[in-house]
């Protein structure tokens, strides 16, 4: 063993892993990262670590690659610390690079942190006073909101176990110096003081007194649970942590630990969380009575490697419970705390606290709180804090808690909770809690409903149980979707009424005989009434809910939402739509928030809004309506039918039938807003009213109230009835051949208007068609196909999702420049327009065929049906080509008249249309003999390597289109390639693997099981129906020789390949990294983990010994020798773990940066859960997305319901993460969520500073209108600076005014803040256009989140004149005595890599201000560099022109290729390796890239990934060489970080290299005898074979030259001869985009030729 002090070229060390402070120790020496082995590692050796990295005290001290197995060297071995060395490097150790270890054995350690906690002055280390070390001070925290969750983070940070008790006012003396924190707000999962939410440190209104304490338990910690109150037993005893062992484990032992961790009572004794491995801890053994396992007996235990006893474990009840209740999920509130379980107090108790309870407790959503003790008041004492929750908490334990004023607590005031899992019934899949597929419970089965005998009253009783108002309709056929499991019979005797429904739940309910797709609904609306107006029909609006009548916050309360209320309430069409508590505030909840209506809902409840309860609001936001109370239509089958009544005289009262006609149906249609009228009476009912009124209209009144109305009263001997009319709706298809096809014109303002078709698509088109009972969307156009019509053009874009029942219901937003496009129209052919259409099959391309004449559908019979008249039918549905004409009623027997499949009719699509008009000869055969026809849309293969791999794509309708990666699998990837006719499928891209399409997306959600013929014969929605962007475009890889069997994931596993006709296995045989390297690469998943794995064994004799250099693309590449095992030898077959490739994206938001939070994994899209999603994660999102700040999380699945996986929950972000999977998270797929917890953010992207020199300066631009447009100096001060400073998270303003240029721009905003906004969006933002006489410039902040140095007026960051900061001043400084060195110390502060240069003279601009010194003692380091900047640095006497500048360039390395001159082009920046995008990549960036690396000339400059993706991030982007630049970022390009693309276009280079002299051999001999044959060989050492060799003579014009593609070739002289003495050489020449590279000359052989 030797000192270190020998090793000062190893000049770095890292931590990989979760943190800065946690991960596999890695050092650095000779150019690249090498990792420690665990031989001898212990404590002592990770304190060393974490001292060194300045991150506090040593945890734990980790071996076997705990946090992964390193690549490459392993350049530490055999460490051995005494603990007080500065540097690992100053500990005992092997030589560098001499170790006999593998990267299983990689060392990692844990350290706590920085800043650095301590507890002083208690009675062991595990309690005290709290202190924390900052700027190398110790300093006191404040005790101002200090509370047990706050002590949870420090005993955590301590490794002192769970929290015992909280201490205030200095309880362990107070503390001397700073008071480093104050008003501490933690949830208790954080893993660092800092992490909570606190003022700035040192900021606080405290003096010692205060000083806050913790007491920790020290002795008991829960490993590997599911939270904190589950898990493998590990006890502090002895000084370490060790395992309790399953030895006599039992109840009493649980009731000990689940006490002391104050989680309440066990639940179970033992569980599946892992093994440790230890091999030594104790056996315990408790009473029960104990209040700490330390009161226990502890018996070491020495577990040998042939005992199987398993470490012992708990799993507790948590600290909180519904007691008393009918079931676990409804009862009174307890809350265990300090081994008692105590009833909380109902006082303060909410629809909150209640939210968090039952999300905590698994028991769905909240349904109902109660505060008087229903059930009971309980046994132990009262809980008298206020529990403060705002409904996202995932435990109650996170949410505030503070003392009531009086500390008591009215005792009848008791809480109680009943959770939606509680009820007997509920309502699935519907917008809310009130509308949905009707399920009921019986036990802990749902069941759903069958909808025979399934009636309005009925449906009654079920929104009844439920507190959601009335019922309003009661729906059959599976309208919210069929359900899964049993079906059950809507008996009489089970829903009567409530207490019969909740009987039958106990009881059963009869088990009924139909199928899920008679599943019965229904949708319930909450009751309304108007308060405070002069009327019924105007006032403050309120709803009853729960049993309890609250208001409506007017957030986006408009005239839509007023009408809703009228028409709900019979109070005809709104007038007004009052905000601001016009009528008076309400009391009690705001049941209601952000209420966006179409206008055409029946009930307010059915709009779009948050949770009912959840709100912002205050009484002073109530809302309100007036409404006309004219006009209301009776007993329709919709809005626009039905009889007409009006409000006259104070009273609702019918029109009757005498002289109505046309001119009155007009006017109620254009008045009601539904088209034009269709029918003037209808069977809708009559009331039985004798008094009402005659009414006359010309037709032109644009309301009933201006026509005639004239009292008439009915006799019992009269007929006459009540008017009534039928409209057509508001929207039509016009200028077609029947009422299903033609232009789209929609009726508004009582005018119809044609639809833009700029924005029109198939969703829009299935609403429309679906609306007109027309059947499916077969075709959209938007080329006027049916004129262009003659109202006015509708410019509002409407953006249905396709599940809409009507037009109205979709979205609508004006286009941005609020114009169209004349020649674009929206036209539409529906299904029940065609001529022919295919029947029960599985989409429209497939099924029965049936053909129309007249109004009348027809079935033809399969005599004579044959492929080619299938093929007619195929082609005229636009669904490909046929590839199946089936006979025999395949898809069932129609009905009706079946006629003949004649050759007149099916010749061709025109003879098929002229027979539909004239008619069909009538069959003979029956239904039995129904033809059928299976049509297969034609697919394609585009931007891949060939024909058998790329984007697919699917011709249909005429138009090619790809699909979507939604459930994309490889059993899709089958049928695909062998539709294709490419063999097997090898890999199933997703993510646009091969590029984004363009156009329609046919596909989405495709299952296919294997065996289908064709992809759409898959299953699959309907065509054009998805959720989906080009981004997420599928891919295929056919035909490849290579699968992963018996893995995790299709990313690990055993390696076999497909050879000779046959999979076979790769040996482990000289398998390594280079193996695994191609075999991740091939398969699409990312880098290699592991070169080996237990897979199990095929038990094959015979494969393959497979042999890579790792720059190869696919396996077929590689050197494959076969090899046969026998029965004695042991070598095992080949395995890989590969890294694997997630992603994310954000669905169904507004624009990018808004949605459902999806993760890509294992080839599928899944969704998060929201239990436990909060602020911190969303920023990790939209950090991760590009998206700016986060402003708001979303829970309850605000952006819609996934589908597929929830592949994330309880996730747990400190915040400053890179991905989600770096948070600690469940396993991922593992989760107790539905679909309606799905996650969701809103991130800001609305703010960015341009031109600065670093992030935190700039011109600001604003992202508002679509666009981005700056913010201009028109009153900019200090308090628009502070937001913009808090916004981006960069501190406070230091100017408000800069030199960052300006971009020109005439249009953009005046800014006005108060200074307390958190987003410039809450500022007063209004429209400024500059002229071309005016002044005004943009304006622009800089914030102090700076560095101590800067290098301005440079290309970027990296280069520029270099100044230095003193407070708030920028000083620049003297070129006398600036040297390459200081400038080193400017490149590595800004992590700018290497100088290169350092200048003087100005070379970058003078500066301005003062000039200082470029002292030794200020650029020694960068720590003197820092000191300087604090304390200050010595002027100079010199002027700006003598101001210095440096030029630094990030260092490069090539990965993946065959060499160091040829690979990946990847940058360091800012400590990471990232990679180079391949837009605008070409030869002459690739001659930078290679000349600064001293690679030679580039030979080549592949892009796309060519050796293979790279991870991290995407430094550069559209790079723009001249070819003479001395290092990349000297190129001119965006600013790093800054791009648009993904790691599949990677840019690469291959270099020339350093050129090998050609090397010369004689066979047989250098001394021959006349007449032997001579062979002289020239061999070259290159990448780049392919040239010509040259043999030559050293006397004379002798030159003999042949081209190969090997590293060698022969010269032959079959009979020498005297002429052939002499000195030989070789000389090796290849050309390279158009030029001759001649290597060096090679060294000179002597052939001697004798007698």
């Amino acid at each position: 063993l030797l000192s270190l002090s020998l090793l000062t070229e190893c000049e770095k060390i890292k931590l990989v892993g979760p943190s800065r402070c946690s991960g596999r120790v890695e050092i650095y020496h000779r150019d690249s990262w090498g990792t420690v082995c665990d031989d001898h590692w212990s404590t002592a050796n990770a304190d060393v670590v974490c001292r060194e990295l300045n991150c506090g005290a040593v945890l734990e001290a980790k071996r076997e690659a705990f946090f992964g197995e390193g690549q490459g060297e392993i350049w530490l071995d055999d460490v051995q610390c005494t603990g007080h060395e500065s540097s690992i490097l100053k500990c005992t150790h092997s030589p560098l690079g001499e170790n006999n270890c593998g990267h299983g054995q990689d060392a990692g350690v844990v350290c706590s942190g920085n800043p650095l906690l301590r507890l002083v002055n208690g009675t062991d280390r595990c309690s005290g006073r709290v202190e924390v070390l900052h700027d190398g001070q110790w300093g006191t925290v404040c005790d101002d909101d200090w509370d047990i969750r706050d002590a949870q983070v420090v005993c955590r940070a301590m490794d002192c176990g769970p929290a015992l008790t909280v201490k205030s006012g200095a309880v362990f003396g107070q503390g001397q110096g700073d008071i480093w924190l104050d008003d501490v707000n933690c949830i208790g999962n954080e893993t660092s003081l800092l992490h909570c939410q606190h003022p700035t440190l040192g900021e606080n209104n405290c003096g010692h007194g205060e000083d806050a304490g913790v007491v920790c338990s020290a002795t008991i910690r829960l490993i590997n649970g599911t939270d904190q109150c589950s898990g493998r037993v590990e006890v502090h005893h002895g000084g370490r942590w060790s395992p309790a062992y399953n030895v006599d484990w039992g109840m009493n032992e649980a009731v000990v630990v689940c006490k002391e961790m104050n989680c309440g009572d066990p639940v179970k004794v033992s569980g599946s969380f892992g093994q440790g491995r230890a091999l030594r801890g104790y056996k315990i053994t408790c009473s029960g009575g104990e209040r700490s396992l330390t009161q226990c007996t502890l018996t070491e235990y020495v577990r040998t490697s042939h005992d199987h006893i398993e470490e012992a474990s708990v799993e507790c009840s948590g600290n909180v419970k519904l007691a008393d209740g009918r079931s676990r999920c409804v009862g009174r509130v307890e809350f265990y705390d300090q081994g008692q379980w105590r009833t909380v107090c109902g006082e303060s108790w909410d629809e909150k606290d209640a939210a968090v309870l039952c999300r905590q407790l698994d028991c769905g959503r909240a349904h109902k709180i109660t505060t008087m003790a229903e059930y009971g008041h309980g046994t132990g004492r009262t809980w008298i804090d206020q529990i403060e929750c705002n409904g996202l908490e995932s435990t109650l334990t996170q949410c505030p808690q503070k003392t009531f004023t009086d500390k008591t607590c009215n005792t009848n005031s008791v809480a109680g909770v009943v959770c939606t899992e509680s009820l007997e019934v509920r309502l699935a899949d519907g917008k809310d809690e009130c509308s949905g597929r009707v399920e009921v419970r019986h036990g802990e089965v749902w069941q759903t409903v069958c909808d025979i005998d399934w009636t309005l009253s009925k449906a009654e009783v079920v929104c009844e149980q439920l507190e959601c108002g009335n019922a309003v309709n009661a729906y059959g056929g599976a309208h919210f979707g069929q359900g899964s499991g049993l079906v059950v019979e809507a008996s009489d005797s089970c829903f009567d009424n409530v207490a019969s429904l909740q009987q039958c739940s106990l009881k059963g309910f009869r088990r009924a005989t139909c199928g899920h797709e008679h599943d019965a609904g229904a949708l319930c609306a909450a009751q309304l009434r108007l308060v405070g107006g002069l009327g019924e029909c105007s006032g403050r609006v309120e709803i009853l809910y729960k049993g309890q009548w609250g208001t409506v916050c007017d957030d986006e309360w408009d005239m839509s939402n007023a009408d809703v209320v009228c028409r709900q309430l019979g109070c005809g069409q709104a007038v007004s739509a009052p905000t601001s508590a016009h009528f008076g505030r309400g009391t009690g909840p705001i049941w209601l928030d952000n209420v966006k209506c179409t206008g055409q809902e029946s009930s307010l409840t059915h709009c779009t809004h948050p949770t009912l309860g959840e709100n912002n609001c205050g009484h002073g936001e109530d809302a309100g309506v007036v409404c006309s109370a004219t006009i209301r239509l009776i007993n329709g089958t919709d809005q626009c039918s039905g009889r007409v009544e009006v409000h006259h005289g104070g009273r609702w009262s019918p029109a009757y039938n005498v002289d109505w006609g046309m001119n009155e149906a007009v006017v109620v249609c254009r008045e009601m807003n539904c088209g034009d009228p269709v029918k003037v009476s209808g069977s809708f009912g009559q009331s039985g009213a004798l008094r009402g009124y005659k009414i006359t209209c010309s037709g032109g009144e644009r309301s009933l109230t201006q026509c005639t109305l004239t009292e008439y009263v009915r006799t019992s001997h009269d007929h006459i009835e009540e008017a009534s009319v039928e409209c057509s709706g508001n929207v039509k298809l016009a200028d077609g051949r029947s009422r299903c096809v033609g232009r789209v014109e929609f009726y508004d303002q009582g005018q119809w208007r044609t639809v833009c078709g700029e924005s029109w698509d198939e969703k829009d088109a299935a609403v429309l068609c679906r609306q007109l009972d027309c059947g499916r969307a077969h075709k959209i156009t938007t080329m006027a196909e049916y004129s262009h019509g003659t109202g006015r053009t509708w410019i509002d874009q409407i953006e249905c999702n396709g599940l809409e029942s009507t037009l109205t219901q979709c979205p609508q937003k004006t286009f941005t420049d609020k114009t169209c496009n004349t020649n674009s129209v929206a036209d539409v052919v529906c299904t029940e327009s065609l001529e022919v259409r295919l029947a029960d099959g599985k989409d429209e391309c497939s099924g029965r065929v049936e053909v129309r004449h007249g109004e009348v559908w027809q079935t033809v019979c399969d005599t004579d049906w044959t492929l080619s008249k299938a093929e007619v039918v195929c082609e005229q549905l636009e669904c490909g080509h046929a590839v199946n004409a089936y006979g025999g009623a395949h898809f069932g027997q129609g009905s009706g008249l079946v006629v003949e499949a004649s050759d007149s009719c099916f010749d061709n699509v025109a003879s098929l249309q002229q027979c539909l008009l004239k008619g069909f000869r009538r069959a003979t055969c029956g239904h039995e003999h129904d033809a059928g026809a299976l049509c297969a849309a034609p697919l394609r293969l585009v931007g891949g390597l060939g024909e058998c791999s790329g984007r697919v794509e699917i011709l249909y309708k005429g138009q090619w289109g790809t699909v979507c990666d939604d459930e994309w699998e490889m059993i899709n990837a089958d049928v695909v390639c062998r539709q294709l006719g490419c063999g097997q499928a090898v890999s199933a891209p997703t993510s646009a693997r091969f590029g984004r399409g363009t156009g329609p997306i046919w596909l989405d959600n495709v299952k296919c099981t294997g065996q289908e013929s064709a992809l759409t014969h898959c299953t699959h929605p309907t065509l054009g129906e998805n959720n989906c962007g080009h981004g997420e475009d599928a891919s295929v890889v056919c035909s490849a020789p290579i699968r992963l069997i018996n893995g995790t994931d299709q990313c690990s596993g055993r390696v076999e390949v497909h050879h000779g006709g046959r999979w076979s296995p790769a040996y482990n045989v000289d398998w390594g990294m280079n193996e695994a390297v191609v075999v991740c690469r091939e398969m699409n998943c990312g880098d290699p983990v592991k070169v080996s794995g237990s897979f199990g064994q095929g038990g094959a004799l015979r494969g393959y010994k497979i042999t890579c250099s790792g720059g190869e693309r696919s396996l077929k590449q590689c050197t494959l020798t076969e090899y046969v095992r026998t029965s004695h030898d042991h070598i095992e077959e080949a395995s890989v773990e590969c890294s694997g490739n997630p992603l994310l994206r954000l669905v169904n938001g507004t624009d990018r940066c808004s949605g459902r939070v999806e993760v890509l994994h294992d080839g599928q899209w899944g969704t998060v859960c929201d239990d436990d999603w909060d602020i911190r994660d969303a920023q990790v999102v939209c950090r991760a997305m590009d998206c700016g700040p986060a402003l708001t999380v979303k829970s309850g699945a605000v952006f819609g319901q996934g589908q597929g996986d929830i592949w994330l929950d309880d996730v747990n972000c400190i915040g400053n993460e890179t991905s989600l999977l770096h948070c600690q998270h469940r396993a991922l797929g593992e989760n107790n969520c539905g679909h309606g917890e799905d996650a969701g953010v809103v991130c800001s992207a609305t703010i960015r500073l341009i031109n600065g020199t670093d992030q935190c300066s700039g011109r600001v631009e604003v992202h508002h209108g679509g666009r981005w447009s700056p913010a201009y100096n028109v009153d900019w001060g200090m308090n628009e600076a502070v937001v913009v400073c808090k916004e981006i998270n960069c501190g406070d303003p230091v100017k408000v005014s800069g030199s960052f240029g300006q971009g020109g721009a005439l249009r953009g905003y005046k800014i006005t803040c108060s200074g307390g906004e958190r987003s410039l969006t809450q500022c007063t933002l209004t429209e400024y256009v500059r002229t071309s006489h005016d002044h005004i410039e943009e304006a622009s902040v800089e914030c102090s989140e700076s560095l101590e140095v800067r290098l301005a007026d440079g290309k970027n960051e990296c280069s520029g004149r270099v100044e230095v900061r003193h407070g708030e001043v920028w000083q620049t400084v003297c070129d006398t005595d600036w040297t390459l060195s200081k400038a080193e110390v400017v490149c590595e502060q800004l992590e700018c890599g290497n100088a290169v240069n350092a200048y003087g003279g100005a070379h970058f601009g003078q500066g301005s201000g003062l000039v200082v010194e470029a002292s030794d003692s200020c650029f020694d380091n960068v720590a003197s560099l820092q000191q300087c900047s604090l304390k200050g640095f010595r002027r100079a006497t010199c002027g700006h022109e003598h101001d210095a500048g440096a030029l630094c360039a990030a260092p490069l390395r090539l990965v993946g290729g065959l060499g160091e001159c040829s690979g990946r082009v990847e940058i360091l920046y800012k400590g990471q390796w990232g990679t180079v995008c391949d837009d605008e990549w070409e030869m002459s960036n690739a001659d930078v890239v290679c000349r600064q690396l001293g690679c030679g000339q580039a030979v080549s400059a592949p892009t796309s990934a060519h050796f293979g993706r790279g991870t991290g991030p995407i430094w550069l982007d559209n790079v723009k060489c001249t070819g003479q630049e001395s290092a990349l970022t000297h190129c001119t390009h965006p600013t790093l970080g800054e791009n648009n693309c993904g790691h599949g276009e990677d840019a690469s280079v291959i270099c020339l290299g350093v050129l090998q002299k050609p090397q010369i051999s004689l066979s047989p001999a250098p001394e021959v005898n006349r007449g032997d044959r001579v062979e002289i060989t020239c061999t070259v050492v290159t990448e780049h074979l392919g040239g010509i060799f040259v043999l030559k003579k050293s006397q004379g014009s002798f030159k003999m030259e042949k081209h190969s593609e090997h590293e060698a070739v022969t010269f032959t002289f079959p009979t020498v001869d005297f002429t052939q003495n002499g000195s030989y050489f070789c000389e090796y020449k290849k050309k390279f985009n158009n030029q001759i590279i001649h290597y060096p000359q090679g060294n000179t052989a002597e052939l001697s030729v004798t007698g």
